[in-house]
């Protein structure tokens, strides 16, 4: 368990939710080069090679857990943050925080990781394939 200031806490909350929007920013200018830089011309629309459908979409489930992430503790150190303001304490005052509160955020940590981890393993595995192999 950790002990902090509360205005430890609500530091906490404000990385996280500028975070949330860099992330979403990020995630949208990504969309976009990855439909241009996997786009082929032509009357079926747009292609993406075969070999990297699943690593694209490893990485877009991967980008929705980055965001579930800091959506999570957002919300979790909002509502602490308030809960313990209401009761009065200060933002001086040291609060204990459960650690089963930063339990979720792991998991969402751990997934995204391992997701990207495998997406470009994928996308290596493609290049050598692609480019390196007879």
């Amino acid at each position: 368990m950790s002990k902090l200031k509360l205005s430890e806490y609500k530091e906490d909350y404000y990385t996280f939710t500028g975070k949330l929007s860099d992330i979403t920013r990020q995630i949208a200018f990504a969309g976009i080069a990855m439909i241009w830089v996997f786009r082929k011309s032509d009357d079926m629309g747009i292609k993406i090679e075969e070999g990297l459908i699943l690593p694209a979409i490893l990485i877009v489930i991967a980008l929705a857990f980055d965001m579930f992430h800091y959506i999570y503790q957002s919300i979790t150190w909002s509502v602490f943050y308030t809960y313990y303001k209401r009761k009065g304490k200060e933002e001086s005052d040291e609060i204990e925080s459960p650690e089963c509160l930063n339990y979720v955020a792991w998991v969402f940590f751990a997934v995204k990781v391992i997701l990207v981890l495998i997406a470009y393993y994928l996308i290596l595995k493609f290049l050598i394939d692609k480019f390196v192999s007879d």
